[in-house]
């Protein structure tokens, strides 16, 4: 099944996405029932989605094979050093393999001394000596390169030594909690590749966040497509998500059960209902302080279908909201909107030579073409980024004639800027692009490749040149992704093929289209190579 139009959302970030936050690596008979219990419970109300071997393993899974596996998905690893952890074989052999994935992949290793004296572990004295004495052999080696690293970071060193003292435990484990909630920077968004004027235009919101930090506010940020909305709330959350104790960047503001799983850090089945996942949200979130950013909201339907009443919101929480919509809630003291302007000339100029010459300034030859090339962009970021990525390594000819096909356009709108991008590409280009257009924005690129291999084509070359022109972009899970505009370009291009009957386009992809064309008995399918069989269900009852 194809993903709904709706469904498709920009790539959030660009790094690998973990299963987990932090790993618990513990002597169960000394510390399960207590300090260990505890710190995982404090760790799961603060929203750190954390590995505990005996909370997390599938029914009938083998302790070693699924902790080993749980090392490796989780981004840090907790090691509570108590009295008895060394005399643990697994124990050791867990740690061994802590230590080997942060020698191999960077994982990152937090040691706690719980009723030890770190010196011991450190000088192999006590219990933790008389335990690697009788270790030596199977252990030593990894045991000596992971106490190398972490000796030669000196961050490791002060945290351990803030956590050492137990007598308070209930504060410590507060403290704990709140280092590691500091340390995970899990939540920061990729803004772009190039993010010229970004801070400045985010500059104003980040003001407004911070008034009156005891109430609630509500703020839409509105603008025309491709003016960078999004960059700009994705800079603020950057910018403040430290702040709250927990936060969400929606990027389908359709997807409460992603808002629960963002904020409390545990995975949510499918609720019954939206009211069912309504009841979830007012009592789950309710008491926490929030930053949630809603984006490409239409309607204020589609917010309260998600969060609910905004009075459940706790005392300082904040909600953004990027819209093409001004006045969505009319302004008052809980909600303030503003608007995103276009850049002017000077950030304009930089972000097309960025993208065009990977330098701030064009070349003194292309100086004069660049400058005269920005009206035509009005401004908007997407326009900049598809026009230079389109003219990078072009002669200042093509250039020239580039700015005098825009001429003959009758408006100076963002969509004659994507139509010479797209004129300037090649047949086999030009057909992958309306593909993706029309059919596979949210698909998996490997599996799009292998589809347009099929047809007998080489997409390889093909996509990597949409993705170097700033056409088509592919998230870190591998989906492709299209900004709206020009995927409404694209499908508006096959639609004008035949404006009256679908019948005569290359591709259909709406179910009342391809319903009208199946079933019509006057048609003759001539022109239409590809069909999108995404129906709805009662578009598929009609066949049965």
């Amino acid at each position: 099944m194809a993903p709904d139009d709706d469904d498709i959302s920009p790539p959030v970030d660009s790094r690998p996405r973990w299963n987990y936050d932090v790993f618990l690596s513990f002597r169960g008979a000394d510390t399960r029932s207590g300090f260990t219990g505890h710190l995982y419970s404090a760790l799961l109300r603060d929203g750190i989605h954390t590995f505990l071997d005996d909370k997390e393993m599938e029914t009938g899974g083998e302790v070693g094979p699924e902790c080993l596996r749980g090392i490796e998905e989780s981004r840090f690893s907790l090691v509570v050093l108590s009295k008895g952890y060394a005399s643990s074989t697994w124990c050791l052999e867990e740690l061994a393999h802590i230590l080997k994935c942060r020698r191999e992949r960077g994982h990152c290793v937090w040691p706690v001394f719980y009723n030890v004296d770190p010196s011991d572990v450190e000088e192999c004295r006590g219990s933790f000596g008389e335990a690697f004495a009788k270790h030596e052999a199977d252990f030593k080696s990894e045991m000596e390169k992971g106490k190398k690293k972490i000796g030669e970071d000196n961050s490791w060193e002060k945290f351990a030594a803030q956590i050492e003292e137990w007598k308070n435990e209930a504060n410590n484990i507060e403290h704990l909690v709140r280092e590691i909630s500091k340390r995970l920077d899990r939540k920061v968004l990729s803004v772009a590749r190039n993010p010229v004027g970004v801070r400045s235009r985010a500059q104003p919101v980040l003001s407004f966040l911070d008034r009156d930090s005891a109430g609630v506010r509500i703020l839409g940020l509105y603008g025309m497509g491709g003016v960078g909305k999004t960059t700009v709330a994705k800079e603020v959350y950057n910018s403040v998500f430290n702040n709250f104790e927990g936060s969400c960047f929606l990027a389908n503001v359709k997807e409460q059960r992603l808002l629960l799983s963002e904020i409390m850090k545990r995975k949510y089945e499918k609720f019954n209902n939206s009211d069912h996942g309504l009841s979830i949200v007012r009592d789950r979130l309710c008491h926490k302080k929030l930053l949630l950013v809603l984006d490409d909201v239409d309607e204020m339907d589609q917010v309260k279908k998600v969060i609910g009443n905004l009075d459940w919101l706790s005392p300082g929480s904040r909600v953004i909201i990027t819209t093409r919509t001004k006045n969505l809630l009319l302004p008052s003291e809980l909600f303030w909107q503003f608007e995103v302007q276009e850049l002017n000339e000077r950030d304009s100029l930089q972000l097309l030579s960025l993208h065009a010459f990977d330098s701030r300034d064009p070349p003194e030859n292309y100086a004069d073409s660049a400058t005269r090339l920005l009206r035509y962009t009005g401004g908007v970021p997407l326009a900049l980024e598809v026009l230079g990525c389109s003219l990078q390594g072009e002669t200042v000819d093509i250039w020239n004639s580039r700015m005098e096909k825009l001429k003959l356009m009758a408006n100076e709108a963002i969509q004659p800027v994507l139509k010479t991008s797209f004129d300037s590409l090649d047949d086999t280009e030009k057909f992958i692009f309306l593909d993706i257009a029309c059919f596979f924005v949210g698909y998996d690129k490997d599996y799009v490749m292998s589809i347009l291999e099929g047809c007998g084509f080489f997409p390889t070359d093909g996509i990597n040149t949409l993705m170097r022109r700033s056409l088509v972009k592919v998230s870190y899970d591998n989906k492709l992704w299209m900004h709206d505009l020009l995927r409404g370009m694209g499908r508006e291009l096959v639609r004008q093929e035949s404006p009256v009957d679908p019948g005569e386009r290359s591709r259909l992809w709406h179910h009342e289209d391809v319903t009208d064309v199946l079933t019509s008995k006057t048609v003759c399918i001539r022109s239409t190579s590809n069909f999108s069989f995404d129906f709805c269900t009662k578009t598929r009852n009609m066949f049965e």
